[in-house]
């Protein structure tokens, strides 16, 4: 009679299963896409009616931005639950790391063959939305091949599941995932100066082209009035909308260059 018995795993013995919550992904994904559906199209709807005057031209703002963050919260979501698939889990294994899922796929590396591992940094507490959306715990591991592998907080025991990796895998690359700041440096600088330069332009513009009346005087000494319209509702709010875009830019990439630069600096 033929021996049935399980031929052994080749990366060995199973040291800890870690199953990755994507049904909590899911319906992350349905109540973030309905807030930026819902809000985007208030946002549109007041814009495209009559320039945002009836609710405020901030309240149009935040409700735009509030669609936009909805969607791609949304989106991110939904895309990382289709990708992992039902069932999807990460196996720690004596020689290996094993990723798969209910479906049958599974995807298995050496620990040789895991180059880099990222784990950034935590800097204060973090909220109960990040830890919703898994944001409480990130790890990337770099692969020979050249691809990557994403951990977040809603694999089970996440944390203990990247201390396992890095534990079996001494000699791969340590990153805190900031390392980027520094190659990027100028590019940051000019990002940021071209921030600033869109805040001039715009506020300019917008100087530029108040509403009122114009007063002339003829040769004979008459005096004319004409009302000149300055620039309308929508235009007003779409450069609001920009400019605290562009505001925010340049905040972020000044502080991403300079936290480069002083990252450099304490690691000499």
């Amino acid at each position: 009679m033929a021996d049935t018995a399980a031929l052994p795993d080749p990366l060995g013995d199973l040291v800890s299963r870690h199953r990755v919550d994507n049904r909590a992904r899911l319906v992350n994904a349905a109540w973030a896409l309905s807030i930026g559906v819902l809000t985007g199209w208030l946002g549109v709807w007041s814009l495209l009616l009559d320039g945002g005057a009836s609710g405020g031209r901030k309240a149009v703002g935040s409700a735009l931005g509030f669609g936009l963050c909805g969607l791609a919260i949304g989106l991110t979501q939904a895309l990382r639950a289709l990708r992992g698939g039902s069932g999807e889990y990460f196996e720690v294994r004596g020689n290996g790391l094993v990723h798969g899922n209910a479906a049958g796929r599974r995807v298995s590396w050496t620990w040789e063959r895991i180059t880099a591992i990222t784990v950034p940094r935590r800097r204060g507490s973090v909220g109960a939305l990040a830890r919703r959306l898994g944001g409480d715990y990130r790890c990337v591991l770099g692969l020979a091949d050249g691809g990557r592998l994403r951990i977040d907080g809603l694999a089970a025991a996440a944390p203990a599941l990247g201390a396992a990796i890095t534990d079996r895998c001494p000699d791969a690359r340590r990153r805190e995932g900031d390392e980027w700041t520094r190659r990027a440096g100028g590019l940051l600088l000019t990002g940021a100066a071209g921030c600033v330069a869109a805040v001039l332009l715009m506020v300019r513009y917008i100087s530029d082209h108040p509403g009122g009346d114009r007063v002339t005087v003829d040769a004979a000494g008459h005096t004319s009035y004409e009302y000149v319209p300055g620039a309308d509702g929508t235009t007003v709010t779409l450069l609001a909308i920009a400019l605290a875009l562009c505001g925010l830019g340049a905040v972020v990439l000044s502080g991403l260059f300079v936290h480069g630069r002083l990252r450099h600096r304490l690691r000499r």
